[in-house]
C-alpha cells in the first residue's frame, strides 16, 4: 500500500514537472510573439505624436490610415492560437479587450476633421496605456516568476 502510494506521488510529481515546462515554454513563446507587434507599436507612438501637434495638418485619409492600422494591429493580436495556461490567457484577454475600446473610440466620426483626429489619439493613448501599464506588467510578473525577466524577454513601449 505506501509503495503504491509513493508510486502515484512520484507520477504525480513527474507529471507536474512536465506540465510546469510546457507552460514556461508557452510563455517564452507567447511573449515572443509580443515582441513582434513592437513595430505596431512604434506606430502607435508616432500617430498619437502626429494627431497631437497642432502645427500638423491631419486629413480625412490620415485618420483613416489609423484606424486601419489599429485593425491590423487588433487582427494580429487576436491571430495568436489559444492559450492553454490560464494565467497567460487572462493576460491575452486583457490585450484583446484593449482594442475593443481604442477601435470604438477612434471609429468616432462625430465632429470635424480635427475632432475625428482627437478621438483617433485618445482611443490610440488608452490602448497605450493598458499595453503599458497593465499586459507588459503583467507578463513582467510571469517571467519574473520563472526568472526570465529582461534580456530577450524584456517588454517595453517604444521612446521615439
Amino acid at each position: 500500500m505506501v509503495r503504491g502510494l509513493l508510486l502515484t506521488l512520484t507520477l504525480a510529481v513527474g507529471l507536474t514537472g512536465c506540465g510546469r515546462e510546457a507552460e514556461i515554454a508557452e510563455l517564452k513563446q507567447y511573449v515572443k510573439s509580443i515582441q513582434e507587434f513592437h513595430g505596431f507599436n512604434e506606430r502607435v507612438e508616432r500617430t498619437i505624436l502626429r494627431f497631437d501637434d497642432p502645427s500638423v495638418p491631419v486629413t480625412n485619409a490620415d485618420i483613416e490610415a489609423a484606424r486601419n492600422m489599429l485593425d491590423e494591429y487588433a487582427a494580429a493580436v487576436n491571430a495568436i492560437p489559444e492559450l492553454d495556461e490560464r494565467t497567460i490567457r487572462n493576460t491575452h484577454d486583457l490585450y484583446q479587450r484593449a482594442f475593443e475600446q481604442a477601435r470604438r473610440l477612434a471609429r468616432d466620426e462625430t465632429g470635424d476633421t480635427r475632432r475625428q483626429a482627437h478621438s483617433v489619439a485618445i482611443g490610440l493613448r488608452n490602448l497605450r496605456r493598458d499595453i503599458e501599464q497593465r499586459v507588459y506588467p503583467s507578463l513582467i510578473v510571469l517571467l519574473a516568476r520563472e526568472q526570465l525577466e529582461g534580456g530577450e524577454y524584456e517588454l517595453a513601449w517604444p521612446e521615439l
